[in-house]
């Protein structure tokens, strides 16, 4: 496949919306045609999804009677536009021609048109013809949302055509184009290509240093080492201070080997304090890539900074081979030469979390309160006062409560505050003082109304009763923050914006429903009018882009969850919890005897209903399930196994519930289920091996990863929320059809 075909085919994939081009264009979208018959746009929306979803021969021969019948109408274009669009993305790439022209002349999808037949006259390696197209696109269309889209396809072409000269005016002329590193590094080979070998260089020396963790710093290396030999001496050589920045993004992101020859090359060129860090960090790499520490180790190092650097990273190292007296040795080393070095709190942090994932409370606990003393400001101290307030509470020592006090007067707006409020609720039950409690239960309620704690807060206040509450707990209470005011949902007239609604709804009825997410998203950063935030987490959902839609609808409500269900729209709630899958989410949860909502909430935190999600660990689909999990269970299914099939959300599903309904059988409260699930069963055994927890929540708090304490508040709270918004309904309707 040539070039131009392989990068037409990847810029097809998928449209990034660009927020900046709306705000700097200064020149209005079209106006808007007078709308069509709305029978008319409902079956062409219809068929576009059975197109869409289901590569539908039927939907593609109705699509193109349409298109064909009515050619000189909004209808037929719109319907050849799509046909375009789904025989690019087939392949068949003189019929998207044919269609693409066919589909001219629509006044408010004229830039759609246009780039996808400058893309496909790419593939066609119509190369002059792409180039005026996206050219063309440029100057109709300076507002549209894919400009650098367009920009980078029209760069190509340029290249392709042999008219450099035009791609680098295009690039020149666009404010964004030296913060993208695709943009830049095109510029360069456009500039190579024109001769201008200099200013090329100066690109890709810009790529090289600005974007070091990108794909096209390493052409950029390789494209300067090129001009090197040529140029000689005119290439003036990248600034020590850049290539040293460079080291240290490479080496914080923990690409290990490139910060490792970068920091080497750079050696020669430093002094002092820099060459020490240099050779530190060279050590270091070297460690993490799994050498022996003794290099690191026996380097003669005069900064302080720098030596307690050297030794977190030991300690890092020893905590890995289970080494404990190394590893204290090297962060009482730390302490000792530099007691207030970035390295030396890291230590403490490490050294505290080594000895609380192996549940040794009280050792954890001294180092996580050195490091509250010692850093008051480090991000850590929050979770480390909080882990220190914790031990005293799992040991029923008689400072609990004043330590949890504490822990809320130095941290109010912690992330811990709703688990701090519930145990001093708790605790003050257990010192048999129910006034007291219901203040910090009802600061819980009404506070954080959504949350793992909230929910259990109202379980006690229906134990105690409703009565009065301590007057006393008042100003310690007063310390929390208020929710963060949500953005007005009100909606002043705007002609751009009401254009911008239109390409959105004309997008939509041909299934183009990420575009119109971008359209949405672009009128909002043109008008600020918070109401499009919901209106494109609506079009998010109907793309099943989940994910997008709870970012969105967390910009208009921050803190979405910590609201009462009644002071936020219904539309926000649905958008933020859709539920897609609905009918394999409830049949397989009763065929295993499951919490729909549970599933659903779990679904919601592990994969956001993206039914083609992988993780690093290469757990895939809606459930999240690793491969070889997911062949056991189909087997104890009866069910065939192919890994392809993990995308499929009914046979992900499938699997999900049975891996659920086993841990069920398996441990002994919902919190354990949701750990394993998350975590692993033989972890949850040890955590729970000869522990004495008082309730459920107990053992959430005493869960020794971060990770997975909240990921099971959260798939708990998720699950609370779903049943608030759905179960009624859902039971109405069966109740209804049942005729009860």
């Amino acid at each position: 496949m040539n070039t131009a075909r392989r990068f037409a085919r990847a810029a097809g994939i998928a449209l990034l919306a660009c927020a900046s081009c709306l705000a700097q264009s200064k020149h209005a979208p079209p106006a808007a045609p007078a709308h069509e018959s709305g029978t008319g746009t409902a079956r062409l929306e219809s068929l576009a999804r059975v197109l869409h979803d289901k590569n539908s021969k039927w939907a593609y021969a109705q699509l193109s009677e349409i298109a064909e019948r009515k050619a000189s109408g909004v209808l037929g274009k719109r319907a050849a536009l799509a046909l375009g669009y789904y025989d690019y993305q087939s392949g068949d790439f003189d019929k998207a021609a044919k269609w693409l022209d066919l589909a001219q002349g629509d006044a408010l999808l004229g830039d759609y048109d246009l780039y996808w037949q400058g893309l496909t006259n790419l593939a066609l390696n119509h190369n002059a013809d792409a180039l005026q197209e996206l050219d063309e696109l440029r100057a109709q269309y300076p507002y549209s949302v894919m400009t650098e889209e367009a920009l980078q396809s029209l760069g190509t072409a340029a290249l392709a055509a042999n008219q450099p000269a035009d791609g680098v005016a295009a690039l020149n002329a666009y404010a964004g184009t030296e913060k993208s590193a695709q943009l830049l590094l095109l510029r360069g080979e456009l500039r190579e290509q024109a001769g201008e070998r200099l200013d090329a260089a100066a690109d890709y020396k810009l790529v090289y240093s600005r974007f070091p963790l990108s794909e096209q710093a390493r052409e950029a290396e390789g494209k300067l080492s090129s001009l090197s030999a040529s140029l000689g001496l005119q290439l003036q050589p990248i600034p020590v201070e850049d290539r040293l920045a460079r080291a240290g993004k490479l080496f914080e992101a923990e690409d290990w080997s490139d910060a490792h020859d970068e920091y080497n090359q750079l050696l020669s060129s430093l002094s002092g304090t820099d060459v020490e860090r240099a050779q530190v960090r060279i050590a270091e790499c070297g460690v993490e890539m799994g050498g022996d520490p003794s290099a690191l180790a026996a380097l003669k190092i005069a900064d302080p900074d720098v030596d307690a650097e050297r030794d977190y990273t030991l300690a890092d190292y020893y905590r890995g081979a289970a080494n404990e007296p190394q590893l204290v040795a090297a962060v009482e080393a730390a302490a000792a030469r530099a007691p207030s070095s970035d390295g030396t709190e890291r230590a403490f942090f490490l050294a505290g979390n080594f000895y609380w994932v192996n549940l040794q409370r009280d050792k954890a606990a001294s180092y996580y309160a050195q490091l509250a003393t010692q850093f008051p400001s480090s991000p850590n101290a929050d979770a480390a006062a909080w882990r220190v307030a914790w031990t005293s509470v799992l040991k029923r020592d008689p400072d609990a409560t004043s330590k949890l006090e504490d822990h809320l007067k130095r941290f109010p707006n912690s992330q811990y505050t709703p688990d701090t409020l519930y145990w001093l609720g708790r605790l003050a039950e257990e010192a048999h003082e129910p006034a007291r409690a219901r203040a910090f239960y009802t600061k819980l309620e009404t506070r954080f109304s959504q949350m793992y704690f909230a929910n259990l807060a109202a379980a006690r206040m229906r134990v105690l009763g409703r009565g009065p509450k301590e007057k006393a707990a008042d100003d310690l209470l007063a310390l929390i923050p208020p929710i963060p005011a949500h953005l007005s949902m009100d909606d002043p007239p705007s002609a751009e914006v009401d254009i911008r609604r239109a390409r959105a709804a004309a997008l939509r009825s041909i299934a183009f429903d990420s575009s119109a997410v971008m359209e949405l998203r672009a009128a909002y950063a043109s008008s600020h009018q918070p109401k499009l935030l919901l209106e494109a987490a609506q079009e998010a959902v109907r793309a099943k882009r989940v994910g997008e839609a709870i970012l969105l609808t967390r910009e208009l409500y921050p803190q979405l969850e910590s609201r009462p269900l009644a002071d936020v729209p219904r539309a926000i709630w649905l958008a933020a919890y859709a539920l897609p899958y609905e009918s394999s989410i409830y049949h397989w949860s009763a065929r295993k005897g499951l919490d729909p909502m549970i599933v659903a909430g779990l679904i919601h935190q592990e994969s956001a209903f993206d039914p083609e999600a992988v993780s690093y660990a290469n757990a895939m689909g809606l459930m999240q399930l690793e491969p070889y999990t997911a062949r056991t269970l189909a087997r104890q299914q009866g069910l065939g196994f192919s890994q392809t099939r993990l995308i499929e959300p009914d046979y992900n599903v499938r699997l999900g519930t049975a891996y659920l309904a086993n841990l069920r059988k398996q441990f002994g409260s919902l919190e354990e289920v949701l750990a394993a699930y998350n975590a692993g069963e033989d972890r949850v055994t040890q955590w729970t091996a000869g522990q004495n927890y008082r309730e459920p929540a107990e053992f959430v708090d005493s869960i020794p990863f971060s990770q997975t304490r909240d990921y099971v508040e959260i798939v708990e709270r998720n699950a609370a929320i779903y049943r608030r918004l759905y179960l009624a309904k859902r039971e109405s309707r069966e109740h209804h059809k049942n005729g009860d």
